[in-house]
């Protein structure tokens, strides 16, 4: 089986267990897959381990796919940051879904600038791929779409502008993106 699927299957098996230790409070639609490794929460480690471990399989799993073509895949590269982007996230985590628990401030910037820049580094990845090829241009293309469109979405539900909850979201559009790494 290919690195980049298991580290799909790994996340998403994560993800499913870490909903059944979720803090009190949690709701999915509402909620993202962030929070249920959320400071304060004493059943964090097990989503932490969802986005440490996706992001050491998936770089992992590039790193050595470089190692044995003897050679480097840019737009892999990217993909790379974003798993590390990813990794990274799960060291920091984001701010507790109950606003009465202290937390630092610091880690939930840093979880969020992380996550960022891993949406950063997979949308340059899906554009680099869609540049250098040209008979799968059209998939490309459309998941570049869908992935930009539905962070777009999520930045409009996190503002309260539309009223769809910011967990059914992100969950889109981890589905989407895994898919697109899945074709990959």
């Amino acid at each position: 089986m290919k690195p980049i699927l298991i580290s799909i299957i790994y996340f998403i098996a994560v993800i499913i267990i870490a909903h059944f230790f979720a803090p009190p409070g949690y709701v999915w639609t509402r909620h993202t897959i962030s929070e249920l490794a959320s400071q304060g929460h004493a059943n964090k480690w097990i989503m932490q381990t969802g986005f440490i471990g996706f992001g050491l399989l998936l770089a992992g799993g590039l790193a050595w796919k470089f190692f044995t073509l003897g050679r480097i895949n840019y737009p892999d590269l990217l993909i790379m940051v974003y798993g590390l982007a990813i990794l990274i996230t799960g060291i920091f985590c984001a701010a507790p879904i109950d606003s009465s628990l202290s937390f630092s401030a610091n880690d939930a910037r840093l979880h969020s600038l992380f996550a960022t820049i891993a949406g950063f580094a997979l949308v340059g990845g899906i554009l680099w791929y869609l540049i250098i090829s040209p008979d799968k241009r059209g998939v490309h293309l459309t998941f570049l779409v869908l992935i930009t469109g539905i962070s777009m979405l999520f930045g409009l539900s996190e503002s309260g502008t539309i009223p769809i909850g910011k967990g059914i979201i992100q969950r889109g559009l981890y589905l989407v993106s895994f898919i697109w790494l899945a074709l990959l």
